[in-house]
């Protein structure tokens, strides 16, 4: 569900929701925390989305369970032990989104199920 679904259907200010799940201050530290390089972060957007066919407003094709998976084995090749926890996940992935202005979310991962393991 996104925001602003949810702001809606509950009554919650969609700020308030911004502010309670992602933390009121530094919503992008977690692009620095998470160290990709910017060819990385290319492989990233070429995995979730077709960005030869949208470069602007970019609708994903994945999951975000396939897309936080994708993250943690580029990742693991320069620090065998990260992996997201928690929250840290759904707050990188909305920092990723605005700084590359990704609109929306593949819900359905019923058919991910190791199809991306590359």
């Amino acid at each position: 569900m996104r925001f602003t679904q949810a702001s809606t259907k509950y009554g919650i200010p969609k700020g308030t929701l911004y502010d309670n799940i992602l933390g009121k201050s530094k919503r992008m530290m977690i692009l620095e925390e998470t160290a990709l390089d910017p060819s990385e972060e290319t492989a990233v957007l070429e995995f979730c989305c077709d960005i030869s066919v949208s470069p602007y407003n970019r609708r994903t094709k994945k999951s975000l369970n396939a897309i936080l998976n994708f993250v943690e084995r580029l990742r693991r090749k320069h620090d065998p032990g990260f992996m997201f926890t928690g929250l840290s996940g759904f707050r990188w992935w909305w920092a990723f989104c605005k700084k590359h202005s990704i609109v929306s979310l593949y819900i359905n991962d019923e058919n991910e199920n190791g199809a991306d393991s590359s």
